[in-house]
């Protein structure tokens, strides 16, 4: 069927908020770099440059009432994005001495309205098998709904993931497993080495259309009863030779698409402002914690 004008315009505005999306989680990775450079990061933090692609058309993949399980930051960060709930308080849970609940940001009604795709911060509840039981839950309840489990690509090797995949099949549950391939150039094979028995969907991770079109058909496969799927996404790292920056992908496709540099420039701008406010509120929640310094006295006594 060929595409009305008003159809390829609403598909054209879908590409321009994935393109905005993965702005923000660049940008946002930006700001957690320099902050670790800056000394001010309270643990461990792994820049995904080049991973923006998978991580935003993952997610928007999902569907309101879908559950999603992980512990990958940057996914958790284009949850966050792709649900329109403020950054802030993501930056200033990293930053913060102690850990941040809610830095006086209120939860609004479209924040509650997805309470439930959000995963805690047990790492028992972002795990593979744990993920099951969310599945489990769904299929008893009925509805289509789904769990998304999104693990590393050194996870996906693991025994419990091939637990994991052997129940699934079992149950036939409503599950899609997502793992990131991420070639670093050591020549070391990543990734998943076996299927498990698993369909598998192998996609190009630089390209956040095809990444969300391969997901959403796992996710409606397993909303129909068709069971679980793993959705493999090659990706690079932007300091690798033979990768290509998902940024810089996407604004080709859409220059060829016919979007102005103008157009994309203020998708850049505001992209740039959403984040700096977002860094200057943790950076103000950050200074007004800290302790105030101790200053010494005009003078000294005799007695000193």
């Amino acid at each position: 069927m060929a595409r009305t004008p008003e159809l390829s315009a609403a598909h054209l505005g879908e590409q321009l908020e994935l393109y905005r999306r993965m702005w923000v989680l660049r940008l946002l990775d930006m700001a957690l770099e320099e902050s670790r450079i800056d000394g001010l990061l309270n643990g461990p933090m792994v820049a995904a440059f080049g991973q923006e692609a998978v991580a935003v058309g993952t997610i928007a993949a999902l569907r309101p009432g879908d559950i999603m399980s992980t512990a990958i930051r940057h996914f958790e960060h284009a949850q966050r994005v792709g649900q329109v709930l403020p950054l802030g308080p993501a930056i200033a849970e990293m930053i913060a001495p102690r850990p941040v609940a809610a830095c006086g940001v209120q939860e609004s009604p479209f924040a509650a309205e997805w309470k439930q795709i959000f995963a805690t911060s047990n790492p028992l509840r972002r795990s593979i098998l744990f993920a099951l039981g969310d599945a489990y839950a769904q299929q008893v309840a009925g509805g289509g709904k789904v769990t998304l489990c999104v693990v590393g690509d050194d996870a996906v090797n693991s025994p419990e993931f091939k637990s994991a995949a052997t129940i699934a099949l079992s149950w036939r549950l409503p599950v899609v497993f997502v793992v990131e391939n991420i070639r670093d150039g050591s020549g070391v094979r990543r990734g998943p080495r076996e299927r498990h028995g698993l369909p598998v969907l192998s996609v190009d991770g630089k390209n956040v259309v095809t990444v969300h079109d391969s997901v959403a058909q796992a996710v409606q496969r397993a909303g129909a009863g068709g069971g679980p799927t793993l959705v493999e996404a090659v990706t690079y790292r932007t300091n690798h030779p033979a990768g290509v920056d998902p940024l810089v992908y996407a604004r080709r496709q859409l220059t060829r698409a016919g979007v102005s540099a103008a157009h994309l420039y203020e998708v850049e701008r505001r992209a740039r402002r959403l984040v700096g406010e977002a860094a200057a509120f943790a950076n103000a929640q950050l200074r007004a914690e800290r302790p105030a310094p101790v200053s010494e006295p005009g003078h000294w006594s005799s007695a000193s």
